[in-house]
């Protein structure tokens, strides 16, 4: 099974080392693999370092695409950390 969401990044630092982390946590939950797609780079979202070189900044909007048992899952937890802006704003 596959989904995939776009999604505005709307916190203020973008995509940075700990919701990178925090993404990375996320995703090896479940049983699935999950990538951002983002100015035509696909990175797989476990690969921490990878995920922070492509300097994510506010208001970008990313492509997820999660694939695996556990996808509807996976891709909803996703989903709501990232409307949730990480938990970085109030």
């Amino acid at each position: 099974m596959s989904y995939t969401f776009d999604a505005v990044i709307k916190n203020q630092l973008g995509i940075h080392a700990r919701i990178a982390a925090l993404l990375a946590k996320t995703v090896s939950k479940y049983d699935a693999e999950a990538y951002i797609l983002f100015h035509g780079d696909k990175i797989n979202i476990k690969h921490l370092i990878d995920v922070i070189s492509l300097s994510i900044t506010q208001n970008s909007i990313v492509e997820i695409n999660v694939e695996g048992k556990d996808a509807a899952e996976c891709s909803k937890e996703l989903q709501y950390l990232i409307e949730n802006s990480f938990g970085e704003m109030s």
